[in-house]
């Protein structure tokens, strides 16, 4: 960007024009712009001033501003819009902005474009929202060292890690198997003392398996007093379930309908989901080997932190 004209020159054009000297011959003798000539001389005639304004920065923040309530109150319903579709959405109220003043505008309100993780929109739902509040007003009642929080995954031979180095501008192209790969099984239970209850099942669960997986495999370990926390799967709630887990002297809740988020569990998945596609194993056996390594990969303080993550009694939180 130039330099503005200095002060001293702009004076001499301005005098000219003021002897009487038409903008054009005046421009023409000081080789400066017609327009300018006239600009500064009606400048000077309304306001005495003839130093130049500020050049470039950001000029329509104070604008923007003015519409701070309604942009943030859109952008926080509608998170997923685009600049340009805010953009779009704002102009259909008359209010004219750009991309760029936008991208501006939430950088100064510390809002930054990010990944988020995607939860339920039943959420939202009336009745779905009340069950979820009832359950955590009911965390007082619940021991921490007596929970026992239990689901499934999927792992498989095709897993892979997902990034990996290449150079700038160039896509990194990782290959994996798209197809002939098999799928397990992972069952588990996560409690404050860490992962138990692992079970590896070839195939989908379903309620006849996993009512061999709660008797061979979950009931041993159980204590008296223990509370079994699962979530709706039709599996879950097969004949036999509660009353296996009750004789055994445990108590069985079912999370809210919608509700992983309250299940530790899920974030113990995702670290043995991590450490798989590291593995990268190829066959079951290979799997199989990895998934009980991985097993041991779980501290007990970590398996609390989980706990204490999901909401269930933030005093049991420590850094590691």
């Amino acid at each position: 960007m130039p330099s503005p004209l200095s002060v001293d020159l702009r004076e001499r054009v301005v005098a000219a024009v003021a002897a009487g000297a038409s903008c054009h011959r005046t421009a023409a003798r000081f080789g400066v712009s017609v327009s300018s000539a006239s600009r500064w001389s009606e400048r000077f005639r309304h306001e005495g001033q003839l130093a130049s304004k500020p050049m470039g920065g950001d000029h329509t923040s104070k604008r923007i501003e003015a519409h701070a309530g309604l942009i943030l109150r859109i952008s926080k319903q509608e998170p997923r819009l685009f600049l340009r579709e805010l953009r779009d959405r704002l102009a259909e109220q008359g209010i004219q902005t750009s991309t760029s003043g936008l991208s501006r505008f939430f950088a100064r309100h510390g809002i930054s474009w990010k990944k988020g993780p995607t939860y339920a929109a039943e959420q939202e739902r009336a009745d779905v929202r009340a069950a979820r509040e009832a359950w955590f007003e009911a965390q007082p009642e619940f021991d921490p060292d007596r929970l026992v929080f239990l689901d499934e995954t999927a792992a498989a031979t095709n897993m892979a890690r997902r990034y990996g180095w290449a150079p700038c501008g160039e896509r990194c192209r990782l290959a994996a198997p798209l197809g002939h790969y098999k799928t397990t099984t992972v069952t588990a239970a996560l409690r404050t003392s860490g992962l138990c209850a692992t079970a590896l099942l070839d195939g989908p669960t379903n309620g006849r398996r996993f009512r061999s997986y709660l008797t061979e495999t979950l009931i041993p370990v159980l204590q008296p007093g223990d509370i079994v926390v699962m979530d709706n799967l039709p599996a879950h709630k097969v004949a036999g379930v509660q009353d296996a887990i009750e004789a055994a002297g445990a108590r069985l809740l079912y999370l809210p309908s919608y509700s992983p988020d309250f299940n530790p569990i899920e974030q113990a998945f995702a670290k043995l989901k991590a450490l798989l596609r590291s593995a990268a194993a190829r066959t079951i056996p290979d799997l199989w080997a990895a998934i009980r390594q991985a097993f041991t990969r779980f501290t007990p303080q970590e398996c609390r932190n989980y706990l204490a993550a999901a909401g269930y009694e933030d005093d049991l939180a420590v850094a590691t």
